[in-house]
Protein backbone atom coordinates (compact mmCIF):
# COMPACT_ATOMS: atom_id res chain seq x y z
CA UNK A 1 0.00 0.00 0.00
CA UNK A 2 2.71 2.40 0.99
CA UNK A 3 4.67 1.59 -2.13
CA UNK A 4 1.63 2.18 -4.38
CA UNK A 5 0.82 5.52 -2.77
CA UNK A 6 4.43 6.62 -3.08
CA UNK A 7 4.41 5.71 -6.80
CA UNK A 8 1.22 7.70 -7.41
CA UNK A 9 2.67 10.80 -5.70
CA UNK A 10 5.88 10.47 -7.69
CA UNK A 11 3.89 10.39 -10.97
CA UNK A 12 1.99 13.52 -9.90
CA UNK A 13 5.25 15.27 -9.07
CA UNK A 14 6.79 14.28 -12.40
CA UNK A 15 3.67 15.50 -14.20
CA UNK A 16 3.89 18.89 -12.46
CA UNK A 17 7.56 19.17 -13.40
CA UNK A 18 6.75 18.35 -17.03
CA UNK A 19 3.97 20.94 -17.09
CA UNK A 20 6.23 23.57 -15.57
CA UNK A 21 8.92 22.76 -18.14
CA UNK A 22 6.43 23.12 -21.00
CA UNK A 23 5.20 26.49 -19.67
CA UNK A 24 8.74 27.82 -19.20
CA UNK A 25 9.84 26.52 -22.60
CA UNK A 26 6.87 28.19 -24.29
CA UNK A 27 7.59 31.46 -22.54
CA UNK A 28 11.25 31.26 -23.53
CA UNK A 29 10.37 30.59 -27.17
CA UNK A 30 7.94 33.54 -27.09
CA UNK A 31 10.60 35.83 -25.59
CA UNK A 32 13.19 34.64 -28.11
CA UNK A 33 10.78 35.29 -30.98
CA UNK A 34 10.17 38.77 -29.61
CA UNK A 35 13.92 39.27 -29.65
CA UNK A 36 14.66 37.92 -33.14
CA UNK A 37 11.55 39.07 -35.00
CA UNK A 38 10.98 42.57 -36.31
CA UNK A 39 8.52 44.88 -34.64
CA UNK A 40 5.30 45.84 -36.39
CA UNK A 41 6.51 49.36 -37.15
CA UNK A 42 9.86 50.95 -38.00
CA UNK A 43 11.02 54.32 -36.72
CA UNK A 44 13.86 56.78 -37.26
CA UNK A 45 15.38 58.81 -34.44
CA UNK A 46 18.49 60.48 -33.04
CA UNK A 47 20.01 58.45 -30.17
CA UNK A 48 20.96 61.62 -28.23
CA UNK A 49 19.06 64.88 -28.07
CA UNK A 50 22.08 66.91 -26.97
CA UNK A 51 25.78 66.13 -26.94
CA UNK A 52 29.26 67.63 -27.12
CA UNK A 53 31.80 66.36 -29.64
CA UNK A 54 35.51 67.11 -29.62
CA UNK A 55 37.90 67.81 -32.48
CA UNK A 56 41.54 67.07 -31.60
CA UNK A 57 44.05 69.45 -33.20
CA UNK A 58 46.44 67.59 -35.47
CA UNK A 59 44.45 64.33 -35.36
CA UNK A 60 41.11 64.87 -37.05
CA UNK A 61 39.07 67.42 -38.96
CA UNK A 62 35.78 65.52 -39.30
CA UNK A 63 33.10 64.09 -36.99
CA UNK A 64 30.04 62.02 -37.93
CA UNK A 65 26.53 62.80 -36.70
CA UNK A 66 23.91 60.14 -37.33
CA UNK A 67 20.32 58.94 -37.06
CA UNK A 68 19.26 55.42 -36.12
CA UNK A 69 16.66 52.96 -37.42
CA UNK A 70 14.56 51.01 -34.92
CA UNK A 71 12.03 48.21 -35.34
CA UNK A 72 14.04 45.77 -37.50
CA UNK A 73 16.81 43.38 -36.56
CA UNK A 74 18.37 43.62 -40.02
CA UNK A 75 17.71 46.47 -42.39
CA UNK A 76 17.03 45.12 -45.88
CA UNK A 77 16.71 48.34 -47.87
CA UNK A 78 18.42 51.69 -48.33
CA UNK A 79 16.58 54.39 -46.40
CA UNK A 80 16.82 58.16 -46.68
CA UNK A 81 16.56 60.57 -43.76
CA UNK A 82 15.92 64.17 -44.75
CA UNK A 83 17.01 66.73 -42.17
CA UNK A 84 17.37 70.47 -41.73
CA UNK A 85 19.28 72.67 -39.31
CA UNK A 86 16.70 74.33 -37.08
CA UNK A 87 18.27 77.13 -35.05
CA UNK A 88 15.09 77.45 -32.98
CA UNK A 89 16.26 74.33 -31.12
CA UNK A 90 19.21 76.27 -29.63
CA UNK A 91 17.77 77.92 -26.53
CA UNK A 92 18.89 79.17 -23.12
CA UNK A 93 16.87 76.32 -21.62
CA UNK A 94 18.86 73.79 -23.61
CA UNK A 95 22.15 75.33 -22.47
CA UNK A 96 20.97 75.13 -18.85
CA UNK A 97 20.08 71.47 -19.38
CA UNK A 98 23.52 70.73 -20.80
CA UNK A 99 25.26 72.62 -18.00
CA UNK A 100 23.50 70.41 -15.44
CA UNK A 101 24.03 67.19 -17.42
CA UNK A 102 25.09 64.06 -15.54
CA UNK A 103 27.58 63.45 -18.38
CA UNK A 104 30.84 65.20 -17.36
CA UNK A 105 31.98 65.75 -20.95
CA UNK A 106 28.79 67.73 -21.64
CA UNK A 107 28.70 69.63 -18.38
CA UNK A 108 32.41 70.55 -18.29
CA UNK A 109 32.35 71.82 -21.88
CA UNK A 110 29.27 73.99 -21.43
CA UNK A 111 29.57 75.42 -17.90
CA UNK A 112 31.91 78.24 -19.11
CA UNK A 113 29.51 79.10 -21.97
CA UNK A 114 27.23 82.10 -21.47
CA UNK A 115 25.24 81.79 -24.70
CA UNK A 116 24.86 78.70 -26.87
CA UNK A 117 25.06 79.78 -30.52
CA UNK A 118 24.56 78.22 -33.96
CA UNK A 119 27.89 77.28 -35.53
CA UNK A 120 28.86 79.98 -38.07
CA UNK A 121 28.16 78.57 -41.53
CA UNK A 122 31.69 79.27 -42.79
CA UNK A 123 33.28 77.25 -39.94
CA UNK A 124 32.18 73.90 -41.37
CA UNK A 125 30.76 71.94 -44.27
CA UNK A 126 28.47 68.90 -44.25
CA UNK A 127 29.12 65.88 -46.47
CA UNK A 128 25.44 66.18 -47.46
CA UNK A 129 23.46 69.35 -46.70
CA UNK A 130 20.12 67.65 -46.03
CA UNK A 131 20.22 63.84 -46.30
CA UNK A 132 21.51 60.94 -44.25
CA UNK A 133 21.52 57.49 -45.87
CA UNK A 134 20.92 54.31 -43.86
CA UNK A 135 22.37 51.64 -46.13
CA UNK A 136 20.96 48.11 -46.39
CA UNK A 137 22.59 45.92 -43.77
CA UNK A 138 23.07 48.80 -41.34
CA UNK A 139 20.88 50.58 -38.79
CA UNK A 140 22.67 53.94 -38.79
CA UNK A 141 23.05 56.75 -41.29
CA UNK A 142 25.18 59.85 -40.87
CA UNK A 143 26.66 63.01 -42.29
CA UNK A 144 30.21 64.18 -41.75
CA UNK A 145 30.89 67.57 -40.18
CA UNK A 146 34.13 68.88 -41.70
CA UNK A 147 35.85 71.84 -40.03
CA UNK A 148 37.53 74.85 -41.50
CA UNK A 149 40.36 74.60 -38.98
CA UNK A 150 41.72 78.09 -39.57
CA UNK A 151 38.42 79.81 -38.81
CA UNK A 152 37.50 77.44 -35.98
CA UNK A 153 40.84 77.84 -34.17
CA UNK A 154 41.11 81.59 -34.82
CA UNK A 155 37.98 81.79 -32.64
CA UNK A 156 39.62 79.69 -29.91
CA UNK A 157 38.22 81.73 -27.01
CA UNK A 158 34.83 80.35 -28.02
CA UNK A 159 35.74 77.03 -29.64
CA UNK A 160 37.86 75.90 -26.68
CA UNK A 161 34.46 75.26 -25.08
CA UNK A 162 31.15 74.13 -26.57
CA UNK A 163 29.89 77.58 -27.59
CA UNK A 164 28.74 76.60 -31.07
CA UNK A 165 26.24 73.89 -31.99
CA UNK A 166 24.50 72.35 -34.99
CA UNK A 167 20.75 71.70 -34.45
CA UNK A 168 19.67 68.70 -36.54
CA UNK A 169 15.94 68.11 -37.12
CA UNK A 170 14.45 65.16 -39.03
CA UNK A 171 11.94 66.40 -41.62
CA UNK A 172 11.15 63.12 -43.39
CA UNK A 173 12.37 59.52 -43.24
CA UNK A 174 11.86 56.19 -45.01
CA UNK A 175 10.18 54.48 -42.07
CA UNK A 176 6.72 54.05 -40.61
CA UNK A 177 7.33 56.87 -38.17
CA UNK A 178 9.76 59.40 -36.78
CA UNK A 179 10.14 58.99 -33.03
CA UNK A 180 8.87 62.42 -31.99
CA UNK A 181 10.74 62.90 -28.67
CA UNK A 182 13.96 61.98 -30.47
CA UNK A 183 13.34 63.84 -33.70
CA UNK A 184 16.10 66.36 -33.05
CA UNK A 185 19.71 66.49 -31.88
CA UNK A 186 21.71 69.56 -30.90
CA UNK A 187 25.42 68.78 -31.11
CA UNK A 188 27.92 71.30 -29.75
CA UNK A 189 31.57 71.24 -30.77
CA UNK A 190 34.91 72.14 -29.20
CA UNK A 191 38.60 71.34 -29.67
CA UNK A 192 41.42 69.88 -27.58
CA UNK A 193 45.17 70.08 -28.08
CA UNK A 194 46.52 66.72 -29.25
CA UNK A 195 48.66 66.30 -26.10
CA UNK A 196 45.89 66.83 -23.55
CA UNK A 197 45.30 64.01 -21.08
CA UNK A 198 46.88 62.18 -18.16
CA UNK A 199 50.56 61.27 -17.97
CA UNK A 200 52.92 59.18 -15.89
CA UNK A 201 55.88 61.28 -14.81
CA UNK A 202 59.47 60.80 -13.78
CA UNK A 203 62.83 62.50 -14.00
CA UNK A 204 65.87 63.83 -12.26
CA UNK A 205 66.92 67.18 -10.80
CA UNK A 206 70.40 68.58 -10.23
CA UNK A 207 70.06 70.85 -7.21
CA UNK A 208 72.37 73.84 -6.85
CA UNK A 209 72.80 74.56 -3.14
CA UNK A 210 74.56 77.79 -2.10
CA UNK A 211 77.91 77.09 -0.32
CA UNK A 212 77.36 73.33 -0.70
CA UNK A 213 78.07 70.77 -3.41
CA UNK A 214 75.34 70.11 -5.95
CA UNK A 215 73.08 67.15 -5.21
CA UNK A 216 71.01 64.87 -7.44
CA UNK A 217 67.38 63.99 -6.78
CA UNK A 218 65.82 61.18 -8.86
CA UNK A 219 62.08 60.60 -9.09
CA UNK A 220 61.50 57.54 -11.23
CA UNK A 221 58.49 56.88 -13.44
CA UNK A 222 56.36 54.32 -11.64
CA UNK A 223 53.63 52.41 -13.52
CA UNK A 224 51.06 52.19 -12.12
CA UNK A 225 51.21 55.10 -9.73
CA UNK A 226 48.85 56.81 -7.31
CA UNK A 227 46.21 58.98 -9.00
CA UNK A 228 47.43 61.97 -6.99
CA UNK A 229 50.82 61.70 -8.74
CA UNK A 230 49.43 61.77 -12.28
CA UNK A 231 50.30 64.88 -14.29
CA UNK A 232 47.25 66.32 -16.04
CA UNK A 233 47.73 68.33 -19.23
CA UNK A 234 44.81 70.65 -19.98
CA UNK A 235 44.14 72.51 -23.22
CA UNK A 236 44.54 76.28 -23.00
CA UNK A 237 44.67 77.06 -26.71
CA UNK A 238 45.29 75.36 -30.07
CA UNK A 239 49.03 75.05 -29.33
CA UNK A 240 49.05 75.62 -25.58
CA UNK A 241 48.57 73.39 -22.53
CA UNK A 242 48.99 73.74 -18.81
CA UNK A 243 50.04 71.00 -16.42
CA UNK A 244 49.66 70.56 -12.69
CA UNK A 245 53.15 69.45 -11.68
CA UNK A 246 56.81 70.29 -11.20
CA UNK A 247 59.74 68.24 -9.88
CA UNK A 248 57.98 65.31 -8.12
CA UNK A 249 55.06 67.45 -6.94
CA UNK A 250 51.50 67.55 -8.26
CA UNK A 251 49.03 70.28 -7.44
CA UNK A 252 45.59 68.87 -8.20
CA UNK A 253 43.77 71.38 -10.38
CA UNK A 254 46.36 74.14 -9.94
CA UNK A 255 48.37 74.99 -13.08
CA UNK A 256 52.14 75.03 -12.60
CA UNK A 257 53.78 74.83 -16.04
CA UNK A 258 52.58 76.17 -19.39
CA UNK A 259 53.65 74.27 -22.51
CA UNK A 260 53.52 75.79 -26.00
CA UNK A 261 53.98 73.42 -28.95
CA UNK A 262 55.72 74.39 -32.18
CA UNK A 263 56.21 71.23 -34.23
CA UNK A 264 58.23 68.91 -32.02
CA UNK A 265 59.58 71.74 -29.86
CA UNK A 266 57.93 72.54 -26.52
CA UNK A 267 58.41 75.96 -24.93
CA UNK A 268 58.19 75.92 -21.14
CA UNK A 269 57.12 78.73 -18.80
CA UNK A 270 55.39 79.29 -15.48
CA UNK A 271 51.59 79.27 -15.45
CA UNK A 272 49.73 82.17 -13.88
CA UNK A 273 49.73 81.65 -10.10
CA UNK A 274 52.36 78.89 -10.22
CA UNK A 275 54.20 77.96 -7.02
CA UNK A 276 57.58 78.88 -8.53
CA UNK A 277 58.91 80.83 -11.51
CA UNK A 278 59.51 78.05 -14.02
CA UNK A 279 62.02 78.80 -16.80
CA UNK A 280 63.38 76.80 -19.74
CA UNK A 281 66.69 75.02 -19.06
CA UNK A 282 67.58 73.53 -22.42
CA UNK A 283 65.41 72.20 -25.24
CA UNK A 284 62.10 70.51 -24.42
CA UNK A 285 60.35 68.45 -27.07
CA UNK A 286 57.66 65.94 -28.01
CA UNK A 287 58.49 62.65 -29.76
CA UNK A 288 55.69 63.25 -32.33
CA UNK A 289 54.39 59.68 -32.04
CA UNK A 290 51.10 59.17 -33.92
CA UNK A 291 49.97 56.41 -31.56
CA UNK A 292 48.58 57.62 -28.25
CA UNK A 293 50.33 54.85 -26.31
CA UNK A 294 53.75 55.83 -27.70
CA UNK A 295 53.60 59.54 -26.91
CA UNK A 296 56.26 61.06 -24.67
CA UNK A 297 57.12 64.63 -23.76
CA UNK A 298 60.63 65.55 -22.61
CA UNK A 299 60.93 68.67 -20.46
CA UNK A 300 63.96 70.64 -19.32
CA UNK A 301 63.25 73.47 -16.92
CA UNK A 302 64.54 75.16 -13.79
CA UNK A 303 63.28 77.16 -10.86
CA UNK A 304 64.63 78.62 -7.62
CA UNK A 305 62.96 78.00 -4.29
CA UNK A 306 63.20 81.34 -2.42
CA UNK A 307 62.69 79.48 0.87
CA UNK A 308 66.05 77.72 0.78
CA UNK A 309 67.76 79.43 -2.15
CA UNK A 310 68.20 76.13 -4.00
CA UNK A 311 67.93 76.07 -7.81
CA UNK A 312 66.45 72.91 -9.33
CA UNK A 313 67.50 71.90 -12.86
CA UNK A 314 64.88 69.35 -13.88
CA UNK A 315 64.92 66.84 -16.73
CA UNK A 316 61.50 65.16 -16.88
CA UNK A 317 59.72 62.60 -19.06
CA UNK A 318 55.94 62.53 -19.40
CA UNK A 319 54.55 59.22 -20.68
CA UNK A 320 50.98 59.15 -22.01
CA UNK A 321 48.56 57.15 -19.84
CA UNK A 322 45.03 58.04 -21.06
CA UNK A 323 42.61 60.79 -21.94
CA UNK A 324 38.84 61.18 -21.76
CA UNK A 325 37.23 62.34 -25.02
CA UNK A 326 33.45 62.74 -25.28
CA UNK A 327 32.97 60.47 -22.29
CA UNK A 328 35.20 57.70 -23.70
CA UNK A 329 38.39 56.60 -21.97
CA UNK A 330 41.09 56.53 -24.67
CA UNK A 331 44.29 54.79 -23.62
CA UNK A 332 45.38 53.23 -26.89
CA UNK A 333 45.06 54.36 -30.49
CA UNK A 334 42.71 51.99 -32.31
CA UNK A 335 42.78 53.62 -35.74
CA UNK A 336 44.50 51.09 -38.03
CA UNK A 337 45.58 53.85 -40.42
CA UNK A 338 47.88 55.16 -37.67
CA UNK A 339 49.90 51.94 -37.47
Amino acid sequence: MRGGLHGTKKKETDMKKLLAFIIISTAMVSCYEDYILDNTYTSIYFPYQNDVRTFVVGEQTAIEVGAALGGVMENQVKRYVTFSLNNALITPELLAEMQSSTEPHIQDATVPVTTLLPMPSDYYTLSNPNTMVIKAGTNMGSVVVQLDWTKFLNDSLNTRYATYALPFYIDEADADSILEPKRHAVIAFKFENMLYGNYWHGGQAIIERPSMPDSVFTYKTTIPTAETNIWVLRTVGPNTLSCNGYLNETSGSKNEITLVLNGSTVFVSASSGATFTIEPDGVSDFNQARLLQNRKIFLKYKYTDPGNGFTYHCTDTLTFRNRIRDGVNEWMDEDPTHY
